[in-house]
């Protein structure tokens, strides 16, 4: 199966969509189904989901799409895995460049995350592409029009290293990433992050970015769904104490806490950071004391 072609088809579906919606009606900032949760359901997730249905009902395979329940075949050819709009409430803000990403495994049962062995991702803001072909990752830039080959070669000095910690979703999911990773904000070069999860995977998979860590309790598998792109670049993808997450069971309604790093020494001296204060509950940086 073409997958590179499926997975343009489906993007190009969704973004005419989103352009087409975007024109009539504007940024019009939060457009949520449960207005009291940033992480609810968005009308854009719901009319992409829709469109894809129809571009994908003649495709003997297992669907699976974040605000989609799933449609599973007993002889499907191939299971698709679709966040329609990663990064929806940046779309609704007009901010940071949302995307779709799509996984693909020729399995139909039994899927694990080492399986997935096909990654695409598309900025629906920067038109830039990221993919996997015959395990390789590559990037094609928009502005350059040219496809490069990438491979992990992030740092591995935390001092030198940028950072993408996810804050963002009200004070309580804040509360709860800082509980955890509180020394890595002044430990690190630099941070960045606005919950694009798709985009900036692929950053750190073409060392944009050094490690991204999640610690919220408040990504579903979705928000790992570019990872077949960072591991074919040379990447890791792990739990919070550094355990590979390659034999993982895939399970679309379970919460991931993770860390994505290119580069491995970088990615054992954060652990040992986040386990260290996971202990002792404190930090010192300068005149700074900090206990939880």
């Amino acid at each position: 199966m073409a997958y590179l072609e499926l997975s343009k088809k489906i993007s190009s579906e969704v973004r005419s969509l989103l352009l087409e919606r975007l024109n009539k009606i504007g940024y019009t900032g939060d457009v949520l189904s449960n207005t009291r949760d940033l992480k609810s359901a968005h009308e854009i997730d719901k009319a992409a989901v829709r469109a894809i249905l129809r571009l994908l009902q003649d495709y003997n395979v297992n669907l699976f799409m974040e605000g989609f329940k799933g449609k599973m075949n007993e002889d499907a050819d191939f299971s698709i895995f679709i966040d329609p709009v990663d990064g929806s409430l940046n779309w609704d803000r007009g901010v940071g460049d949302p995307c779709i990403v799509t996984a693909i495994s020729s399995k139909n049962e039994d899927i694990r995350f080492k399986d997935m062995e096909f990654g695409y991702v598309e900025g629906f803001r920067s038109g830039d592409i990221y993919y996997t072909q015959n395990k390789k990752s590559f990037f094609i830039s928009k502005l350059t029009g040219k496809r490069t080959q990438i491979m992990c070669k992030g740092v591995s000095d935390i001092k030198k290293a940028t950072i993408y910690l996810r804050p963002g979703y009200g004070p309580g999911l804040a509360k709860k990433q800082v509980e955890r990773t509180f020394p890595l904000f002044f430990l690190c070069k630099d941070i960045r992050a606005v919950d694009n999860a798709g985009m900036e995977i692929c950053e750190i998979a073409r060392n944009a970015a050094d490690l991204m860590v999640e610690a919220r309790n408040a990504s579903d598998f979705y928000n790992v769904l570019a990872y077949p792109i960072l591991k074919f670049a040379g990447g890791f993808l792990t739990d919070l104490d550094g355990f590979l997450l390659d034999n993982e069971p895939v399970n679309v309604d379970r919460r991931y806490d993770y860390i994505a790093s290119n580069n491995k020494i970088l990615l054992k001296k954060v652990v040992r950071i986040l386990n260290n204060f996971k202990m002792t509950k404190k930090f010192e940086y300068e005149n700074l004391k900090f206990e939880v």
